[in-house]
């Protein structure tokens, strides 16, 4: 009797984990089969990518790449807007912040969704680690005042250093690009469990209070010279045109984020997959997904 009043106790105190998906276009007409994702596997949550935020030629930051709305977004999933800010912006005019909400509030405002999370994406450095703690804070003092949360991205790398101290109300964890993408002797550097282990092994059951986990669903090819040395990506579509034989091919795969799954402490508050593209979406099959989203 006991053991069976502690299973029940533990399941009502487990919640759902929430359903969510990325989209990092920079433009928002998702087709019928993106569409279709959305509703079948009930996503709860659409993190979409809105501007980056570069240096200008004068060095400084602006709004560059701005997604642009072909089509009206879904009513029945929260968006949770992203802006992405490179390493050279970050730590130029910091009272930048101010005008980043401005705008992430009027293209809300203009497209009909409302603001109750904001996430930022930088991939810092050592170097300027203290540069993206400082703008943290800034920012979400800002946002705290209007009433919304701040959650920042985190690198594999990043975690035992900084994650305890950054200032936002919650993290996810970019679970890829885990290998060295540039050397010839990588086998996959969007996601290989031996890159990934050694820091998940370091991961503690409370870090996953606060955090999300983002999947990988996509693929590139890297390309060598014939001396063996990295030239170039080239995308999912062009893969199948590339006949030199220097091509490594890369993709999410599954058996490799299992492997990461299991090794995670606890299991995360939100899975967010990267993301929606129909024609890297349609190599993983439902159960494949749905696999992911039960954690």
């Amino acid at each position: 009797m006991l053991v069976l009043l502690a299973l029940m106790l533990s399941a009502c105190g487990r919640k759902d984990t929430v359903r969510s998906v990325y989209h990092w276009k920079t433009a928002f007409d998702p087709t019928q089969y993106e569409l279709d994702f959305l509703h079948e596997h009930q996503v709860q949550r659409l993190y979409l990518r809105l501007f980056d935020v570069d240096l200008n030629q004068d060095g400084e930051p602006v709004p560059i790449a701005t997604t642009r709305f072909m089509q009206p977004l879904p009513d029945d999933i929260e968006v949770v807007p992203v802006v992405y800010i490179t390493n050279e912006a970050i730590g130029c005019n910091i009272s930048f912040y101010e005008v980043m909400v401005g705008r992430v509030m009027k293209m809300a405002e203009c497209n009909g969704f409302e603001v109750k999370e904001l996430q930022v994406d930088c991939d810092w450095t050592e170097s300027n680690r203290y540069d993206f703690k400082w703008f943290c804070e800034g920012l979400k003092e800002l946002l705290h005042e209007k009433g919304i949360r701040l959650s920042a991205t985190v690198r594999l790398w990043q975690i035992d250093s900084t994650l305890a101290q950054l200032p936002a109300d919650a993290t996810t964890l970019m679970l890829y690009n885990t290998g060295d993408l540039r050397s010839s002797k990588t086998r996959n550097s969007i996601l290989d469990y031996k890159d990934a282990k050694p820091y998940l092994q370091r991961m503690k059951s409370s870090m996953m209070d606060s955090m999300s986990v983002a999947w990988p669903l996509y693929g590139w090819g890297v390309a060598f010279d014939e001396a063996g040395q990295f030239t170039n990506l080239v995308s999912s579509a062009a893969m199948g045109s590339d006949n030199s034989g220097r091509l490594r091919i890369e993709w999410g795969e599954m058996e490799q984020m299992r492997l990461a799954r299991q090794a995670l402490p606890d299991k995360p508050r939100e899975v967010i997959l990267y993301h929606l593209d129909s024609l890297n979406l349609s190599r993983y099959s439902y159960e494949d997904i749905e696999e992911l989203f039960e954690h």
